[in-house]
């Protein structure tokens, strides 16, 4: 038979027609009891809470069963309702389940309540100024970190990376684990002028305040990192930062075993071209081998010292190495095909990256 809950209006398969369904039955002191609980474990840091809700598998399985015959209220879903309503009342606290400073977690089985703040998310951009630094650690190939001789007992390709750089930092004041989430990376030997948007995301922080004027000085007295626009963003973040691409301007220092001559530099300040830039060489082991269609203009160049240096804007995942010695004909045109000359990359800096619509979004 088919009756309604008297507490929670599901409808639930009991034997009589009338009274509380399987989880509010003798259950209302527990629940009571629960509220407490939960009221009583909320940091006085916080101003919005989420919650989850454990329930007893059992109990879900007679819920099942009675949705066969008919349609009722899910059990947690009504009783996050009555947790986030008595909460909001007796705290002063807002319920916010996407954007919340921390987690309420109940078990109505054992009455427990247990609160933990929610990851902390820092939107800002970080200025590279010393080569050799790569952008995520990066774990030793043969040994996963645990150290080895290839690694020199490290447990790391490198010693330093802009990841571990802010996220140490971060982690003295909030404790924790770091992950950073950038759009796009420079590589390993190139400078960043321009700023790169970043979110470093800080889980099981064990505080949700985190001075971040104290963080951005920190990091800019080493002189390796400028960090700027710092703020803490919804979690929805990270994703609209990491799968954002930006048309980029670099200055090259383009180099050759030819001479390269002032009409060369000339020359260059017509380059203008689509690319067939198929994956290069070098990271061809971890990326897919395709042709990649990428528009590429050089904004000026001229001659400095027996090398080129020109400033190039390209479309978002141009390889600009590639595009100046032309990686055996895998980049079609090339500078190196333009010229007609045989250069290389000497030296290469971000100098522009064109992501002003993040700063509006994220106002």
């Amino acid at each position: 038979m088919i009756s309604l809950c008297s507490i929670c209006n599901s409808r639930f398969q009991k034997e009589f027609p009338e009274g509380p369904c399987h989880i509010c039955e003798n259950q209302l002191d527990n629940l009571n009891q629960l509220l407490q609980n939960a009221e009583s474990t909320i940091p006085a840091e916080w101003n919005t809470f989420a919650i989850s809700t454990s329930i007893p598998k059992k109990t879900l399985a007679k819920e099942e069963e009675a949705w066969d015959q008919s349609e009722g209220e899910c059990l947690k879903n009504w009783l996050n309702a009555r947790l986030s309503q008595h909460l909001e009342k007796s705290t002063g606290k807002t319920y916010s389940p996407m954007n919340a400073d921390g987690r309420i977690s109940t078990n109505f089985s054992t009455l427990e309540a247990t609160a933990s703040n929610e990851p902390l998310f820092i939107f800002g951009r970080y200025k590279k100024l010393v080569r050799g630094i790569c952008q995520s650690k990066w774990l030793c190939l043969r040994c996963n970190g645990s150290g080895c001789r290839h690694c020199n007992g490290k447990g790391k390709m490198y010693d330093e990376s802009v990841e571990e750089l802010i996220g140490d930092a971060a982690l003295t004041q909030t404790r924790g684990k770091y992950e950073l989430h950038a759009s796009g990376r420079e590589d390993i030997d190139v400078l960043n002028f321009a700023g790169r948007p970043f979110i470093l995301q800080i889980k099981n922080p064990t505080t949700i305040s985190i001075n971040l004027g104290k963080l951005t000085e920190e990091i800019n007295s080493q002189k390796k990192l400028e960090l700027t626009d710092l703020k803490l963003v919804p979690p929805g973040s990270v994703s609209l930062v990491a799968d954002s691409h930006f048309p980029k301007t670099y200055r090259a220092w383009i180099a050759s075993d030819q001479p390269l001559l002032e009409e060369d530099s000339q020359k260059l300040n017509e380059f203008s071209f689509t690319l067939n830039q198929r994956t290069p060489e070098r990271v061809a082991h971890r990326r897919a081998d395709k042709i990649r269609h990428r528009h590429a203009q050089v904004l000026k160049a001229k001659l400095e010292n027996s090398q080129i240096v020109a400033d190039i804007k390209a479309d978002p995942g141009t390889y600009i190495k590639e595009l100046i010695h032309g990686d055996k004909g895998r980049t079609d045109p090339s500078i190196s095909s333009f010229l007609n000359k045989p250069c290389t990359c000497a030296r290469l800096d971000v100098i522009e990256i064109e992501d002003d619509f993040l700063t509006f979004i994220l106002s």
